[in-house]
């Protein structure tokens, strides 16, 4: 297969410092660090900056179920990741093992106009002999939400049942991008003075996740699992609709390659 356009492709090839999989505990102090409270009360809330009144008590509630998320350790943050050697192949990511065997090939969609992008062409193509790497990631912080939320349901407490839901999922991305760091720590192209929160951080690089218009199919997740085997230890599973579960959870492709961009299909 011919390979995408030349000027994408990476220039310098980071190697990273192992291929093992890694298996993370993550402390929730961490999390909530990088979790961007404003964009949360946007989000999840729909509170904007002139609601100043409900924003104080929403900062309030939050403030006081953050405590007890912390004291009490009610969620749990794991997560896996591991780095592998790559090539980019026409429309194509081809993966490979220590010993340079193929395990999986991830399909991506390309523009049908403008620049004709694909997500290969942010790998080094296999054409030019070069082996390149890229990352793959899943977290969770989904374990025992589903339970918390339905105990502050059944005692009244609406407000602060929805809150820890949507705080799970906002916990879920904040733990992504505090992996991805370490991904790019790992790789040596971390940024020297990383910004609190972390999604504020202008770094080296690009993650994308499955389900979103650069990289809509789902059924990538297959090969995402059987490559991270997140099920035993991160307690992350897929639905047979390619859904993870618990919901709070997080996947992403990494590229190092400063050239990546976010387009649409």
């Amino acid at each position: 297969m011919s390979a995408g356009p030349a000027p994408l492709h990476p220039g310098d090839i980071p190697v990273p410092g192992d291929l093992e999989r890694h298996f993370v505990e993550q402390p929730l102090e961490e999390l909530f660090e990088n979790l961007d409270e404003g964009l949360f009360s946007l989000r999840f809330l729909g509170l904007k900056k002139g609601q100043e009144e409900k924003r104080r008590e929403a900062a309030e509630l939050l403030g006081r179920l953050k405590g007890e998320i912390i004291e009490k350790r009610l969620l749990k943050a794991r997560g896996v990741y591991r780095f592998f050697p790559v090539n980019g192949d026409g429309d194509y990511i081809r993966f490979y093992g220590a010993d340079g065997g193929e395990l999986a090939v991830f399909s991506f969609p390309r523009q049908r106009a403008g620049e004709r992008l694909c997500l290969a062409d942010f790998a080094a193509p296999l054409s030019g002999g070069r082996r390149d790497y890229a990352a793959l990631l899943a977290v969770t912080c989904g374990e025992g939400v589903a339970e918390l939320s339905r105990r502050e349901r059944e005692a009244g407490n609406y407000v602060r049942s929805y809150l820890v839901e949507a705080l799970a999922l906002a916990l879920a991305e904040a733990f992504a991008e505090v992996l991805h760091y370490r991904i790019r720590r790992d790789w040596g192209i971390a940024e020297e003075n990383p910004a609190v929160p972390l999604l504020r951080s202008r770094y080296r690089g690009k993650r994308y996740s499955f389900g979103y218009p650069v990289c809509p199919d789902l059924a990538n997740q297959r090969p995402l699992f059987d490559l991270l085997r997140p099920e035993a230890d991160a307690g992350i599973s897929l639905t047979d609709g390619y859904m993870m579960e618990p919901e709070a959870s997080v996947s992403a492709l990494v590229f190092h390659n400063p050239r990546a961009v976010y387009f649409g299909i």
